[in-house]
């Protein structure tokens, strides 16, 4: 009786203690951003897929991205530039809610004046602020690069 006291004694403390390793909380895998920016001639408007890798070793991710952006430039004449880029950067903290954020990579820039159209490979950067929560779906970004220049986007992540 006494062994079968100690026996339902121990097992009932040894299942009772189960260890619940929570899941770390990390950004949302991809998001798509619409952003707005403008210089002191210049005004444009862009949309963004973004995808993040987060880091094994660093408290950082690595971001892929593709978006189209479209602005005019009022100098003169009136000039509109569609420039679809491609770009990959870096995305500081894993576990927080604010960030610092630098990519780049290039884009073929088309430029639009009256009676002509021509397409170039340009440069495309941005540097900037994001607030993203771990695993919830609002993203803030703002900063600058090009060619969004100065910019502001909101966001969903999923």
């Amino acid at each position: 009786m006494r062994v079968l006291f100690v026996f339902v004694l121990l097992s009932t403390l040894t299942f009772a203690q189960p260890e619940d390793v929570p899941a770390p909380s990390l950004l949302n895998r991809n998001s798509i951003s619409f952003d707005a920016g403008w210089a002191l001639l210049a005004y444009g408007i862009g949309l963004k897929y973004e995808r993040l890798s987060p880091s094994k070793k660093h408290n950082m991710y690595t971001a892929f991205s593709i978006g189209a952006n479209y602005h005019e430039v009022n100098f003169f004449s009136i000039d509109r530039h569609f420039m679809p880029s491609v770009r990959l950067g870096l995305i500081t903290g894993k576990k927080i809610k604010h960030h610092f954020e630098v990519m780049g990579g290039g884009g073929l820039l088309y430029t639009r004046p009256i009676g002509k159209s021509a397409g170039m490979i340009w440069p495309a950067f941005n540097l900037g602020y994001r607030y993203q929560v771990p695993e919830q779906g609002f993203v803030f970004r703002t900063g600058v690069g090009f060619p969004e220049f100065l910019y502001v986007g909101f966001g969903i992540s999923f």
